[in-house]
């Protein structure tokens, strides 16, 4: 979960804003943005909410309004996946332990699936689909493959400490251990899984306490090593997958990307920007995109390939609604909304 654990003591000094009374937008989400709602660690809050471009309003708990019941505590990750010809999303429900599994037209659930090692919850981060089956990436340092014909987990792989995210490419998955709990003796490990037949083909040594990580056109991968956070500073790593190496780093002290048709998006926290770097020519545009120097806690990047757009996210201190705000790939500002208590994730729909 992005949202620190020490974040939990906030919430019995401060309340958080009210929102409107939560309504259904209509039956079917097919013309705006899901946008995932981790809430708080152990609050059991996490939601969903929906701002539709017809009308140009966030309707919120729309997964609770729907099934009749919460989504769960803190919810980590979500994406959309197409299997037997239909559409569904896959939600990653960490301190809850659970990969739910809705419609992705109406937000209906499909499946709760389990992630426990017996009674032990496995603390699902983040979730991928290749090939018709489902990867749950585990804080308790597994995955675990789904059959989506039976919503069942089919085996389970050891990998590093405390994975946090997976990219895949050649169909190998590179599997990002941050080691979180072990500060500050941090895991500086990538596995990288043979998907074919689910074994491990090896362990590539990057940096310490990697988090996001993201693929380009050319099956190279980036991500972010997040330092110690005192003596050790950030870096965005370059590796290339023929190879399994790192080939390049970068001192940047970044805590976000995400990426376009072969630029790659990042927050500094140092300036408080955001940059773009060309991954064809290797090359950082020392002029900033976007000041995000107004915003409170800057919490994530997201693009919309489908619109040509950039999505930035202020969690507004963690205690209050998110605020979403949309530019152009040029960084000109185009509108802004509300969503819902620490937004991680967002699906365009």
């Amino acid at each position: 979960m992005k949202t620190l654990l020490v974040l939990l003591s906030i919430t019995f000094l401060f309340s958080c804003k009210k929102d409107p009374k939560p309504e259904l937008v209509n039956s079917q989400f097919n013309n705006g943005v899901l946008c995932m709602n981790e809430g708080l660690f152990q609050q059991n809050n996490a939601t969903l909410s929906y701002y539709n471009l017809d009308s140009n309003k966030t309707n919120l708990n729309q997964f609770s309004i729907v099934n009749g019941r919460g989504l769960g505590d803190t919810a980590n990750d979500m994406i959309e996946y197409t299997y037997l010809d239909k559409h569904y999303i896959a939600i990653a429900v960490d301190v809850s332990s659970q990969i739910e599994i809705i419609d992705a037209l109406t937000l209906k659930s499909i499946k709760q699936i389990p992630i426990f090692n017996g009674t032990n919850a496995r603390e699902p981060r983040s979730v991928a689909y290749h090939d018709n089956h489902l990867y749950s990436i585990n804080f308790d340092g597994t995955v675990s493959k789904i059959n989506l014909e039976t919503h069942l987990i089919s085996s389970n792989l050891m990998c590093g400490q405390n994975p946090e995210k997976a990219e895949i490419a050649n169909n190998k998955m590179y599997v990002v251990n941050s080691g979180g709990l072990n500060s500050p003796t941090y895991d500086n490990t990538i596995t990288i899984i043979d998907l074919t037949n689910f074994t491990i083909i090896s362990t590539l040594i990057s940096d310490i306490n990697c988090s996001s990580i993201v693929k380009d056109s050319q099956d190279e991968l980036y991500l972010i090593s997040r330092g110690n956070y005192n003596s050790i500073e950030p870096k965005l790593l370059r590796i290339n997958t023929n190879t399994n190496t790192v080939i390049q780093s970068f001192n940047i002290n970044l805590t976000s990307l995400d990426y376009y048709n072969d630029i790659l998006y990042y927050y500094n926290n140092t300036t408080q920007n955001i940059y773009t770097f060309n991954t064809t020519t290797e090359t950082i545009d020392s002029n900033p995109l976007i000041d995000c120097s107004n915003f409170q806690t800057m919490y994530g990047i997201h693009i919309n390939d489908l619109e040509q757009l950039i999505y930035l996210v202020d969690a507004n201190g963690y205690t209050n609604s998110s605020i979403i705000k949309c530019y152009s790939l040029s960084g000109v500002f185009q509108y802004e909304f509300t969503a819902g208590l620490n937004t991680g994730q967002l699906l365009f729909k």
